[in-house]
């Protein structure tokens, strides 16, 4: 069996093997204060400026540096300390002039402990160095390990879910007029922020979970402060206040979304747009322009999916927050006044029973008797309501939330195709003066809905003001604006 193209066909083997050594951590800052350097600078490092910052990363680290086991090619021995190339300060680090021979031996080694470093990253492909022609040394990026720099920063930064700005994203490439121009670009960027939003709250609903599924763990059941730690340290900064907040308080959704579904629908039914946008996207792809349309077709429809689907993932994140805020509360409570809740009070009964003391469980309003034998009587019931419950206040979200259904609700009626509105609408096309026929009644889908609602009203109402009339075939069917209707005519009623 041939062997399967993947990841490591581009990435060296021991690529990630700095990354499992024992100064692992080392290594990924090393990484990350290179690549800060990489963005600064817009030539390439000199390799004298890069060992001189590891240098001084590695002497603030040096206590908690482990010893490392040579390299088995052998190649990662000391090197000897490079002379200062010209232009560069001579480094040192001993607070007398000139150095002493001991401030000297130990700069020397912190030298060549950051040469070292540098070089298993270059012999695991992160970086790469070169010789330019007046014989300066650079050290490069490699092209493979850009990704996973970028990946490194972000994890260093401390990770950041966006929501907000990839939907504006989407509109902003969609709806703007660039996508006339340079389409295949513009639903590029759509669809990778479509995705990109999609996945921010897989990666929250799913971290919400992460969280949840911590407070079965028996340490953290072992004192309520763990659990005090865990929801208001925890789970609140890093999930509520950094992420759940911004995304229940942002409304960038729901004002963008209808405008790009009406973008997408347009530029799926646009012939001329799909054909030039798909040559221009044959650059790009390097193959046939019908595979280009169709791949613009099915990112143009996975865009809209995408945003479809955001209110399931939205009621998702709801579901799971609420568990995991009952549940950490039903604990909290649990440590703190144990009587609160039905596992605190059979727990406290099993206590009293087991200890044999009246007084315990005398304390203990439990609601619960004894029985000799189970019969239907044995159910237990829900004890009546107090008049009281029956008149709590209503919260005002219920208030708002009926007045909106209230309104919705009027203003469906009010736009309805009522009996009056449809007698209106024939009057409106001449039934007055003529017979009216489907031809004549139909130029549209809007007219073709409200002749539906005439041939309805006039079969079953006696009160509409037209009748039908239709020949002797009540099978005949005419055709008006492409849409097959009954052969019939209005005409109306003798007032």
């Amino acid at each position: 069996m041939p062997a399967v193209a993947g990841v490591f066909s581009i990435l060296p083997e021991n690529f990630f093997s700095p990354l499992a050594r024992v100064n692992r951590e080392h290594y990924a800052a090393l990484l990350v204060l290179y690549y800060r350097l990489f963005q600064e600078n817009t030539r390439g490092l000199e390799r004298e400026l890069v060992v001189r910052e590891f240098m001084n990363y590695l002497a603030l680290h040096h206590d908690s540096l482990a010893e490392e086991e040579s390299d088995e090619d052998g190649g990662l021995e000391a090197e000897a300390p490079a002379p200062a190339e010209p232009g560069m300060p001579e480094l040192n680090f001993a607070n007398t002039d000139p150095p002493s021979a001991v401030a000297k031996a130990s700069v020397e080694n912190d030298r060549a402990l950051a040469s070292r470093f540098l070089r298993r990253l270059i012999q695991a492909g992160w970086l790469g160095e070169e010789t330019l022609g007046d014989f300066t040394r650079v050290i490069n990026i490699t092209a493979w390990g850009k990704p996973f720099f970028e990946a490194l920063v972000r994890v260093d930064e401390g990770l950041k879910t966006e929501y907000e700005s990839h939907v504006v994203n989407v509109y902003s490439s969609l709806c703007g007029e660039t996508v006339k121009e340079n389409g295949h670009y513009m639903v590029l960027k759509a669809h990778d922020e479509a995705r990109a939003l999609i996945d921010s709250l897989k990666v929250l609903s799913q971290s919400i979970k992460g969280y949840y599924d911590k407070l079965n763990v028996e340490t953290v059941r072992q004192a309520a402060a763990s659990v005090l730690h865990e929801h208001y340290d925890l789970y609140a900064g890093e999930v509520l206040d950094k992420a759940y907040k911004r995304l229940k308080t942002s409304d960038n959704v729901s004002r963008y979304r209808q405008s790009i579904f009406k973008k997408v629908a347009e530029l799926l039914h646009d012939d001329e747009w799909l054909e030039v946008s798909a040559g221009k996207y044959m650059r790009i792809l390097q193959t046939s322009r019908e595979e280009c349309r169709k791949k613009l077709e099915y990112m143009l429809e996975e865009i809209r999916d995408d945003l479809r689907s955001v209110d399931p993932l939205e009621d998702k994140i709801d579901q799971r927050n609420a568990a995991y805020s009952r549940s950490s509360t039903e604990i909290i409570k649990a440590y703190i006044e144990p009587d609160s809740t039905v596992a605190g009070k059979l727990g406290l009964l099993i206590k009293a029973v087991h200890s044999g003391s009246d007084a315990l469980g005398e304390k203990i309003s439990h609601g619960l008797y004894r029985i000799g034998f189970l019969s239907p009587s044995s159910l237990a019931f829900r004890r009546n309501r107090d008049e009281g419950d029956f008149n709590a206040a209503v919260s005002k979200a219920d208030v708002e939330a009926l007045a909106q259904t209230e309104a919705e609700f009027l203003e469906r009626m009010r736009r309805r195709l009522s009996l009056k509105r449809i007698n209106l609408w024939l009057d409106e096309q001449g039934g007055k003066e003529k017979v009216l026929a489907p031809a004549g009644l139909i130029t549209d889908e809007d007219s073709y809905i409200r002749f539906v609602y005439a041939l309805l009203y006039g079969d079953s109402r006696k009160n509409f003001g037209y009748h039908i009339e239709e020949d002797d075939d009540e099978n005949a069917a005419v055709s008006a604006a492409g849409f097959v209707v009954p052969d019939i005519r209005f005409r109306r009623e003798a007032s």
